[in-house]
This record gives structure tokens, sequence and C-alpha cells, in this order.
């Protein structure tokens, strides 16, 4: 009977600490931003000036900061949209995705998930 018991505690506290674990974890999110009208797109205003201000404001607005710009990518694309990284230490991926979607500049968000080949 006793070690029925120590099953179920163990049971029911694996799943929670697991779902605390993932919970904990920053969210990260895969961003594609507008560049806004006037703005040209250089290596140079990528790093620094209006158009990095421009990417830094969007991912504060949503609480969160930006980890890398995808230069090669950005300039490269024929409709000029910016591709960015974003993370947060205070929202999940899902929800830092959801909060930047809400944002008029930005055309899509997703959450970075791990893949694994099984």
């Amino acid at each position: 009977m006793k070690a029925l018991r120590i099953i179920i505690a163990v049971c029911l506290i694996v799943p929670a600490f697991s779902s605390w674990a993932a919970e904990s974890k920053r969210g990260e999110v895969l961003a594609v931003l507008k560049t806004p009208a006037g703005m040209t797109l250089t290596e140079e205003s990528l790093k620094s000036g209006r158009v990095r201000k421009y990417i830094d404001l969007t991912a504060e607005s949503a609480g969160a900061k930006v980890m890398s710009i995808f230069d090669a990518l950005t300039l490269t694309n024929k409709d000029k949209y910016i591709f960015v990284f974003i993370v947060s230490d205070s929202k999940s991926s899902e929800q830092l995705a959801k909060d930047l979607k809400s944002d008029p500049n930005v055309v899509s968000a997703s959450p970075n998930r791990e893949v694994h080949a099984y």
C-alpha cells in the first residue's frame, strides 16, 4: 500500500514539475517586420540608427528584446521585410508571438521551438 502511495505521488509531482520547468524557459520568437516608409535597409541601418531603433522599439512594445537580426535574409528579400529573433524572460513563446502579432508593423511571429528527429 505504501508503494502505491509513492507511485501515485510521483505521478502527480513529475508532470507538475515538468510544466513548471517548461513555463520558466524564456520565450523565443522568429518575427518578420515591415520596413517603415522612408527607411532604407542597409547593413549599417540594421546595426544602428532609425531602423535599429524601430526594430528595438517593436520588441520592447511586447516586453522583449532583439537577440539577432538576420542581415543577409533581410537585405536580399524582394519584399524588404526585416527578419529578427526576439526573446522574453517573462513570457512564453506563444504569448510573445501573440503580443507581437497584435502590432500592425509585424507581418508574422512564430514561436521558436526545438525540433527533434526521431
